[in-house]
């Protein structure tokens, strides 16, 4: 996935609370943060004033219609946490929005993202070399 859009000159987006949850699983958090810097076609999205202001709209949208968890069933925590990933994908231009979490994906469709889970992608032609992930240094 991160080579098709790299070729096709996409930017990848990583919203800053997916960012902190990807580093907790990685071997080395300074190399796959160098990795991610030097890269040409990932970005780290920031919740910054426009996502900040976007998510007040879109929770008060919730509230005024009578569920402000907008009919998910999760946690108040949770529900907040995953609306903030949407809304940073959502302000800083994402078209797509991978994932695998239902109400990631609720919250990402209902802002207008398009949503692609992993069992949706393609397999790979071939088996993928070690990346940042897997390498312990």
């Amino acid at each position: 996935m991160i080579d098709t859009h790299s070729a096709r000159g996409d930017t990848i987006l990583i919203p800053t609370p997916c960012l902190s949850e990807v580093l907790m699983a990685v071997a080395s958090v300074n190399k796959a943060i160098t990795v991610i810097k030097e890269s040409t076609s990932m970005q780290i999205a920031p919740f910054d004033a426009k996502a900040a202001i976007e998510l007040g709209i879109e929770s008060a949208k919730a509230r005024k219609a009578g569920d402000k968890k907008s009919g998910s069933n999760e946690d108040w925590q949770k529900v907040k946490f995953d609306r903030q990933i949407s809304i940073i994908a959502k302000t800083a231009g994402a078209e797509i929005f991978y994932t695998d979490d239902n109400n990631q994906t609720h919250f990402s469709k209902l802002i207008g993202l398009k949503v692609i889970h992993t069992w949706e992608l393609p397999l790979p032609n071939k088996i993928a070399e070690p990346n940042f992930f897997d390498d312990p240094t």
